[in-house]
């Protein structure tokens, strides 16, 4: 009997493939799921931000286009494979949380990633950009701490 492998376990395994293949310097075919067209920025938190609510409202991208509703944020502990999975983009609430980065473009548009759980207190989690309908790999946008 064969199983169908779940997204997540999917994800990580393509994430976990990609870290090996850098980390013996062999290349990958795979592109990096970065902006469609234009520039993706980390809005919220704010890359190198601390104290981050462990209940946080999701992560914020702005982009110079709108990115599609297939895109989402991937979460990573960093020094860790741990990943907390996040609901595909929406419009990001107004007024936007705090503390953010404005981007460096003119007229961004934001959306943000909801989170499926809470966050770990006193961890630093990487930012990935994933584009869930294709085979790619996810782009590294910054990094934050949960308080």
């Amino acid at each position: 009997m064969r199983f169908p492998i779940r997204p997540t376990a999917a994800l990580f395994a393509l994430l976990s493939g990609a870290g090996a293949l850098a980390a013996c310097g062999g290349g990958s075919a795979l592109s990096t799921c970065g902006a469609p067209n234009g520039q993706v920025a980390l809005v919220y938190p704010a890359p190198g931000s601390t104290g981050i609510p462990d209940n946080f409202p999701g992560v914020v991208f702005g982009s110079s286009h709108g990115l599609p509703a297939s895109y989402t944020a991937i979460l990573q502990q960093s020094g860790t494979t741990l990943m907390v999975p996040q609901f595909r983009l929406q419009p990001a609430p107004v007024p936007l949380p705090t503390p953010d980065l404005i981007p460096s473009f003119p007229n961004p548009v934001y959306q943000i990633s909801a989170p499926i759980k809470t966050l770990a207190g006193g961890t630093e989690y990487q930012v990935f950009l994933y584009d869930g309908n294709k085979t790619c790999t996810p782009s590294y946008v910054g990094a934050f701490t949960a308080q």
